[in-house]
């Protein structure tokens, strides 16, 4: 998928969005009605600004991590009082270069971040692993639906980096981490990372 040189930013706390992943969220602020206008008009593309402090200055571009993931939207219901309900998917991740401020809200020139295998045995090897950590450890058995719905999830992953993504956008919460995957370009690294934090 075309991911365009330049991407709206929608800057929240502790928000991340990894390929693969959806979010939810609700657009009532005037800046991001005036985005959500552009977007649908256009490519449909936007990224969402992970503001390193909670309460941070939102005009400070310097507290906006660079690491981000451009979202493509899914879904949008308008709502009558001006307000937006909307669905983001993650698309591929993207480094934000710099930031402009020449629009109600910002938008960043954004770089593909590429991924790199240096050993593609041992990624697999140990997406098979983080998939055995995420049965064992994270799975409510007392919920049958719930273990089979997981279940089906896990099997339907095509590679190792679809497990990566989706491990990290539903079973990690801890922001740094988070922030550090998805600045990692290399797969191994990323696995080396996301095993050791999810292995209790």
């Amino acid at each position: 998928m075309f991911i365009p040189e330049k991407l709206p930013i929608m800057a929240l706390p502790g928000t991340c969005l990894f390929p693969g992943g959806r979010i939810p969220l609700h657009i009532f602020e005037s800046k991001y009605r005036d985005m959500l206008k552009d977007v649908l008009s256009g490519d449909r593309m936007f990224c969402i600004g992970n503001l390193e402090q909670s309460g941070t200055e939102l005009d400070d571009n310097s507290n906006i991590s660079p690491f981000t993931t451009a979202g493509l939207l899914r879904a949008c219901v308008l709502n009558h009082d001006g307000t937006a309900n909307l669905i983001l998917e993650g698309v591929k991740r993207v480094k934000i270069l710099s930031i402009e401020n020449n629009k109600p809200y910002k938008v960043g020139k954004v770089q593909i971040v590429e991924t790199t295998v240096n050993n593609y045995e041992r990624v697999q090897s140990d997406s098979d692993k983080l998939k055995s950590i995420l049965k064992r450890n994270y799975f409510d058995y007392s919920n049958s639906d719930q273990e089979m719905q997981l279940n089906q999830i896990l099997q339907n992953l095509n590679s190792p980096e679809d497990t990566i993504n989706f491990a990290a956008q539903h079973f990690i919460t801890h922001q740094a981490i988070l922030q550090k995957l998805l600045s990692l370009a290399s797969l191994d690294d990323q696995f080396d990372l996301i095993v050791n934090v999810l292995d209790k």
